[in-house]
């Protein structure tokens, strides 16, 4: 009799209604569930919530046909799965920028296993247990029942909007309820002046609204990037107050007395040259060994400064001194630009690269000033491990016979940690995601004392800089609970979401060890241009030197991140006036 009259009924079409509504909220709750980002969230975002999955519902509603609402809920789940592994990968959540970037990730696929749980199973679950909801036929909306229902979802969504004064007034000294406060359906109010620029950012937007609503703040946000894109960029006042600090007077380069070398390591954090074996010797003996018996300079943790780009950001960093984009990445948006480097001061320049065109690197090495890309001549990922990679270093410094501006990137260290790894013992009691990190970074490290022990020797290495740092870190507090749990026993900083990466430069001019404890990123690039004799480069960077200052220093990033955005997006290198 019941299925009868859902069958005969537009009882029915209310019911499954009712009923995608109920799972689309549901999903949205147990995301936020999942993904804690500790910010705050109000009784008022509930209705955002509500409302947009009462809109996202009516779009299943105008046909009797079954399979618009299983398209619609699959669809939801993989959305919400994506979301919930790029945020535990990078503590941001994706944006329309990153689906240019797909390309990146082919042969990379298995590195993302690490962050997949039994928790991402549970909306797939939901959306199979309401299949057995969905037996009966039922009879579309009629058009008053579709007017009805989008009531609903916009009095849901105004009352979020009015709910969401009423706890900021106190804040806002007491302003008008606007319409700048409304927020119908939950389409994004980066369409008009934002409250709060906050809340443009997509964490914000993603908790505060919900994650279902979020694909129109992307649409909104990409309308937005090409309009101000056409537009060229203008600095504040305090921008170029700021710029003005970064540049200096450019004097006659001086001629490098020996090479540059930077050996950039994936994904390679700090506290892996503080960790033991099963056995209490060192993970990575021989950098700790180098470390303690030369005079170098050290800093143990640095604080890195990527964005979307992860490894691209982290060559832009090195190589030019600039912070990345705060939307899209650089070496992608805009690897047409004249950036600042430090390979245009050499006679001979060369970047090894493992992974053929990764980050857009054949263009990107040119616009960084380097002649020559060494790289595979397969499109396997992991067709060069770090052992080919220090050959082919080797190589290159050993021939030419002048000085070279050389940077080496290795790839043993990418997840999911399974190239060349070394057989060293370790408890059991460490997750074995962790385990095959660290034997890898064992293997890498094997690998740079062997270049070390070489450069300590050769004669085409006397005078020469060398420089050892991570390009991002790799594990987050919301990678696993079993990653996060043993961080937090273990007392490692990626437990609490504070791990960087270590910074080692050997150099002629550190004659005595200097030991820092914190340092940034941004600060690599002005201390090479001391460490090879081009202090007098126009363009500083926008870090600190570390030889002169080994102090850590706060640059005002906020600032500087705003206006190293703003000369990229205006190509303000490419200027005649400025030497490059």
């Amino acid at each position: 009799m019941v299925i009868r009259i859902l069958n005969n009924t537009h009882w029915g079409a209310w019911l499954r209604f009712l009923l995608v509504v109920g799972l689309l909220g549901a999903k949205c709750f147990l995301f936020d569930a999942i993904v804690d980002t500790g910010l705050y969230v109000s009784p008022a975002h509930t209705y955002f919530k509500w409302a947009a999955a009462v809109i996202l519902a009516l779009t299943v509603m105008w046909t009797d046909k079954r399979w618009p609402v299983f398209v619609l809920l699959g669809v939801t789940d993989l959305w919400i799965i994506a979301q919930i592994i790029y945020y535990r990968v990078n503590h941001l959540f994706m944006t329309w920028h990153l689906f240019t970037l797909a390309g990146n990730m082919e042969g990379f696929w298995s590195s993302i296993i690490p962050y997949c749980d039994a928790s991402l199973l549970l909306f797939p679950l939901l959306t199979c247990a309401a299949a057995l909801c969905f037996l009966w036929k039922s009879a579309p909306f009629r058009w008053w029942e579709t007017l009805i229902a989008l009531i609903a979802g916009v009095m849901l969504s105004f009352t979020g909007s009015f709910l969401r004064w009423h706890y900021h007034k106190p804040y806002i000294n007491g302003a008008p309820f606007t319409w700048e406060w409304i927020n119908p359906c939950s389409i994004p109010q980066a369409f008009f002046v934002d409250v709060s620029e906050n809340e443009r950012k997509a964490t914000h937007y993603i908790h505060h609204r919900s994650i279902l609503a979020y694909p129109l703040y992307m649409a909104a946000d990409c309308i937005r990037y090409y309009a101000e894109r056409n537009h060229p960029a203008e600095l504040t006042e305090a921008e170029r107050a700021e710029l003005a600090k970064l540049i200096t007077p450019q004097l006659p380069p001086a001629e490098p007395q020996g090479h540059l070398v930077i050996l950039l390591l994936e994904s390679f954090e700090s506290w892996v040259l503080d960790a033991v074996d099963r056995n209490g010797a060192p993970i990575c003996p021989a950098m700790k060994e180098y470390i303690s018996s030369h005079p170098v300079l050290y800093a143990r943790d640095l604080l890195t400064q990527i964005q979307y780009g992860m490894s691209g950001d982290g060559q832009l960093i090195v190589n030019t001194g600039l912070y990345p984009t705060s939307e899209g990445v650089a070496c992608i948006d805009y690897d047409y630009c004249t950036y600042p480097n430090l390979a245009h001061f050499y006679p001979r320049s060369a970047i090894v690269n493992p992974c053929r065109n990764v980050w857009n690197q054949r263009r990107m090495t040119t616009v960084y000033g380097y002649q020559e890309l060494i790289e595979p001549d397969t499109d396997d990922r992991f067709a060069w491990n770090d052992s080919i990679v220090m050959d082919r270093m080797i190589m290159t410094l050993d021939t030419g016979g002048v000085p070279c501006c050389l940077m080496g990137i290795s790839i043993s260290g990418h997840l999911p940690f399974d190239n060349s790894p070394d057989p060293i013992e370790l408890p059991d009691t460490i997750p074995s995601i962790i385990q095959n990190y660290l034997r890898t970074a064992h293997y890498t490290d094997r690998q740079i004392g062997r270049f070390l022990a070489w450069a300590d020797t050769a004669k085409a290495m006397q005078n020469s800089t060398i420089a050892i740092t991570g390009d991002h870190r790799i594990f987050t507090y919301d990678m696993s609970e079993e990653v996060r749990n043993y961080g937090l026993h273990a007392n490692l900083p990626f437990g609490t979401a504070q791990a960087g990466c270590p910074f080692i430069l050997i150099t002629p001019e550190v004659d005595t060890p200097i030991t820092i404890a914190h340092a940034k990123q941004g600060d690599i690039f002005p201390t090479l241009l001391h460490a090879v004799g081009q202090s007098h480069y126009f363009w500083k960077g926008m870090g600190h030197d570390l030889i002169d200052n080994p102090s850590y220093a706060d640059d005002n990033y906020a600032l500087r991140s705003s206006l190293a955005d703003k000369l990229i997006r205006m190509n303000w290198f490419e200027s005649p006036d400025l030497p490059h």
